[in-house]
């Protein structure tokens, strides 16, 4: 089996991260780096990257390893079975023991085999990584709860005749007007508002706009920028099922709030494509609930 380890005079730990993303990174001599990071809305995760071994076709462990001169504890020996694919073993889920295991002064270890007699053992060398341990561990408290790619367009769902949002859409507000805060290419945040197809179809476009209204509220109240907000009611004119039956008409019960970059083509179009309140509405009517 060969060995690497970068020797202890040349050993670093590279931390690096803000609101989105939060990275470790050791470099190993003549192989490649493990890279401990962590995406806004996703789960912890280690890497050990190879600059030069196949893409696939490995089998990998990781392992935690505790220096000769502290005690042993429980810890010791577990081994954590990891995914090799494009030229990395990756561990997802159970990676958090790795950034407990920096902060004590322990080691990482990953042993690759091709299956055919070849192996690797790859060792990192703790040398200033408590530090850096610590700056990860606050990186990841300062992290977004959610990513773009999870909040760009959330959809919340609502009880018939309700106006306001339900319970869990709380913590989708506030993740949203986090991102929006957080991310200066935001530049406008859509507020489109829905009904099902049941009642009087006036009644039903108030109803989206009031529904709408009150999300926007909340992310001014949240800290966004009410100039940012664009606010719509659609009424029932824009399912996305058929009204034709309850789960249908619950679905379609709804507000958006899609969040669009500066880069971005600019629209007013609902999320499929509908024009805004006020070309769905008699003038006067438009302006009747643009005042409410």
């Amino acid at each position: 089996m060969s060995n690497f380890e970068t020797p202890l005079e040349r050993a670093e730990w590279e931390f690096d991260g803000d609101k989105f993303d939060c990275r470790l990174t050791h470099e190993v001599e003549n192989f490649g780096r493990f890279v401990l990071s962590r995406s806004a809305g996703h789960g912890l995760v280690l890497a050990l990257q190879s600059d030069w071994l196949p893409d696939d076709g490995l089998t990998a462990t990781f392992s935690l390893q505790q220096p000769g001169w502290q005690p042993s504890a429980p810890e010791q020996g577990d081994r954590f079975d990891a995914r090799w694919h494009r030229g990395e073993a990756t561990l997802v889920a159970v990676a958090a023991p790795f950034l407990q295991a920096l902060e004590l002064g322990w080691n990482w270890r990953a042993d690759l085999n091709d299956g055919a007699g070849q192996g690797w053992r790859v060792s990192s060398a703790n040398v200033h990584g408590q530090p850096a341990a610590l700056e990860m561990r606050r990186c990841l408290k300062r992290l977004l709860p959610m990513s773009y790619e999870q909040v760009r367009r959330l959809e919340l769902n609502y009880a018939s005749g309700g106006i306001e949002p339900p319970g869990p859409a709380g913590e989708l507000i506030a993740a949203a007007a986090a991102y929006v805060q957080a991310d200066a290419r935001i530049k406008r945040v859509l507020v489109d508002g829905h009904t099902d197809s049941d009642g009087d179809s006036l009644a039903n476009l108030v109803l989206s706009r009031t529904r709408a209204d009150e999300v926007a509220a909340r992310l001014v109240a949240a800290g966004v920028e009410a100039d940012k907000i664009e606010i719509r009611g659609h009424g029932e004119r824009f399912p996305i099922v058929s009204n034709g039956s309850s789960k249908g008409r619950e679905r379609n019960r709804r507000v958006t709030i899609r969040l669009v970059m500066e880069e971005q083509p600019a629209t007013a179009a609902a999320d499929n494509g509908a024009p805004d309140m006020s070309a769905t509405l008699p003038k006067t009517l438009s302006d009747q609930v643009d005042g409410q």
